[in-house]
């Protein structure tokens, strides 16, 4: 398929930055977006949480996260942050190619849960083919180690193929199916990464990752978009749930529902 997309937007992070995500499949930005802001989106999430949450995370987890319960589009006071110009502009920088949001929610992990994220990639359970797909983790509290901050696998987007485990292998045994398909990912490096309120990841969706309980007094806040390429293929799996009604297998996203960065950046 021809790539009509435009070309990427400007460069606004250092090169190492990109390096590193190249390397290692993930990276922390810090300070993306201002104090001043950070404070604004964090009452909008708490609100629209507590207004229209639901339980999230993958079955088998244990955990009490809560998350917005519908799709991000509608969600009109969420919509500034899905589609705030510095991350976009960043994901497109770090992942070298033209990119659209494909979805974003708030999560909060409530304080004394402490029960672990359990460990997973994100490509199984994503309904795209896409050159690459990148999430945003965007930090709306501080999240030092006490209050769940990620755990990356550096370097295990470069594992052997196949990149995708089968859906049914997910939903049916989500607290072990990652070791299980790629078990050299057991053994290998871990590295905790805590964040300022306004920091970012940014990892791509072949990376394994987890995150520890919420052991402190203060809600764990924060905002993940995930961005996939312009000319991304909705291509549903068996076992995948349908993301939007309106899309058929094999369409590419449309841009009214998935902008495109170059759109907003």
């Amino acid at each position: 398929m021809t790539d009509t997309a435009p070309q990427t937007t400007p460069n606004i992070i250092g090169e190492h930055y990109v390096t590193t995500f190249q390397e290692y499949g993930f990276v922390r930005i810090p300070g993306l977006i201002p104090a001043d802001e950070v404070a604004q989106w964090r009452k909008i999430a708490l609100d629209t949480i507590e207004e229209d949450g639901r339980n999230a995370g993958m079955g088998g987890g244990g955990t009490a996260l809560k998350t917005t319960s519908d799709p991000w589009w509608k969600h009109e006071t969420l919509l500034g942050l899905v589609r705030h110009p510095r991350v976009g502009a960043v994901a497109e920088q770090l992942s070298g190619t033209p990119m659209r949001v494909w979805s974003g929610q708030a999560y909060a992990k409530h304080p004394q849960d402490e029960v672990p994220t359990i460990w997973h990639e994100d490509l199984t359970l994503t309904p795209l083919d896409s050159p690459m797909n990148v999430n945003a983790w965007i930090a709306l509290v501080d999240v030092p180690v006490e209050r769940g901050c990620l755990i990356f696998l550096p370097n295990s987007h470069k594992r052997p193929g196949p990149h995708r485990a089968e859906v049914a292998e997910v939903r049916n045994h989500p607290t072990t199916y990652m070791f299980a398909e790629w078990p050299e990912l057991e053994w290998g490096p871990r590295v905790t990464v805590p964040l300022r309120a306004g920091d970012v990841t940014f990892h791509q969706s072949t990376v394994g990752h987890a995150s520890g309980g919420n052991v402190s007094d203060g809600v764990r806040l924060a905002f993940i978009t995930t961005y996939t390429g312009a000319t991304a293929i909705y291509q549903p799996r068996p076992g995948h749930q349908r993301m939007d009604m309106d899309l058929e297998p094999g369409q590419q996203l449309p841009d009214h529902r998935y902008p495109r960065i170059s759109d907003f950046a």
